[in-house]
């Protein structure tokens, strides 16, 4: 029960909140991810997809314009 939570979780979008650091790596370097399906409904809400240039894991954070490489 406990590993088909995980799966479930494992598949949701994740956000970062307020700090642009890498919750796995602590990196603060991302660059603009290749675009997914969950990308166009999420855009409604300003949510940019990103992955950490470290350990390339997918993110979503809240941006005004699609540049989002810092």
């Amino acid at each position: 029960m406990d590993s088909a939570v995980q799966g479930w979780l494992g598949r949701l979008p994740k956000v970062l909140w307020t700090r642009r650091q890498c919750p796995l790596c602590s990196s603060i370097r991302f660059a603009e991810a290749e675009p997914g399906s969950l990308d166009g409904p999420l855009r409604m809400f300003m949510l940019r997809p990103v992955r950490c240039v470290n350990c390339w894991r997918r993110y979503y954070w809240f941006a005004m314009t699609g540049s989002v490489v810092r």
